[in-house]
């Protein structure tokens, strides 16, 4: 069965989890296969380049619920998968595997009245995507077993802007 979670216009801040994907389900695992990260800024924000990990976690506190969206009006998620931003206390992995990746995002706004004169430019750049995670063809993926999860850490310190993200997943029976 397959899900996603939007997480919309998230402020930064520094060491803040923006966007977590937690499996707490028994017998089930959580298989990611992609990650997209968006500006939908638009109103008039100076922002910065933000330094972000995509890492996995081991347990945390859940912040704010962020609703997770099927693909199937037939399936519903599995209880105890879930998707917040701002998680507490979260353990990062350390052992086996942790940082996933290092990337960066803009929380500055789009300037929309370029996309009149120059297609190519900002108002493109609004709606494509960055491509953060994709799993390769032929690959597992990354997997979250019972009590593990996905997150997207804002490391730098700046309130300034928003960042969006989806996570595009399969709720599977574990084995």
């Amino acid at each position: 069965m397959s899900f996603y979670a939007v997480f919309d216009r998230v402020a930064p801040a520094a060491n803040k989890y923006v966007a977590t994907l937690f499996n707490g389900a028994t017998g089930r695992k959580v298989v990611v296969n992609r990650v997209y990260r968006f500006n939908w800024q638009v109103s008039a924000v100076v922002g910065i380049q933000l330094e972000q990990e995509l890492r996995f976690i081991t347990a945390r506190t859940a912040g704010t619920n962020v609703l997770i969206q099927r693909e199937d009006s037939n399936d519903t998620i599995t209880t105890g998968i879930a998707a917040d931003t701002g998680s507490t206390a979260v353990t990062e992995e350390s052992t086996n595997r942790g940082l996933v990746k290092r990337f960066f995002a803009s929380s500055e706004e789009v300037v929309l009245a370029t996309a009149l004169t120059v297609p190519t430019g900002a108002f493109a750049h609004a709606h494509d995507a960055q491509l953060v995670y994709w799993r390769r063809y032929g690959s597992k993926g990354l997997v979250l077993r019972q009590n593990e999860g996905l997150t997207i850490k804002n490391i730098t310190s700046s309130t300034v802007g928003t960042v969006s993200y989806m996570i595009e997943f399969d709720d599977e029976l574990a084995t």
